[in-house]
């Protein structure tokens, strides 16, 4: 198979390139549509979500392991194992980013009533807006 492209694939790879690099802009743009009580309410599930990222990966998490009494914390860490496994995250999204998003984005959904698709997006947005503030 020949790997050079054709005039129709030089045309889309050229198309997605201009949107990779006005990404940034592109979203920044969109975010100023989000009406502001929306925002306001998509925050939270982002600003959640870098919690509890922030607090897994901190020596916090060890402190609050090594003081929790017994296998209490082996119980719950097996629960949330348990959880996991019957969610199966992993067959749809193969990353840990991709966990995060999905979480993010179903507080989203629960918090502004919106459909998946446009909590998930907004998400996106809002995490690239808070990021880059």
């Amino acid at each position: 198979m020949s790997t050079e492209k054709t005039i129709f694939g030089k045309i889309i790879a050229a198309i997605l390139s201009v949107f990779a690099s006005n990404w940034q802009s592109f979203v920044a743009k969109l975010w100023t549509k989000v009406p502001a009580d929306l925002q306001s309410k998509i925050k939270i599930g982002v600003e959640v979500v870098e919690l509890f990222k922030n607090l897994v990966n901190s020596p916090t998490a060890d402190v609050i392991t090594a003081i929790i009494p017994g296998h209490y914390d082996d119980d719950i860490k097996e629960w949330l194992r348990d959880l996991l496994e019957r969610i199966d995250l992993d067959k749809y999204l193969p990353s840990e980013a991709g966990h995060l998003h999905l979480l993010a984005t179903y507080i989203n959904k629960e918090a502004t009533g919106l459909s998946f698709g446009q909590a998930s997006l907004t998400t996106e947005v809002a995490y690239q807006n808070l990021k880059a503030a």
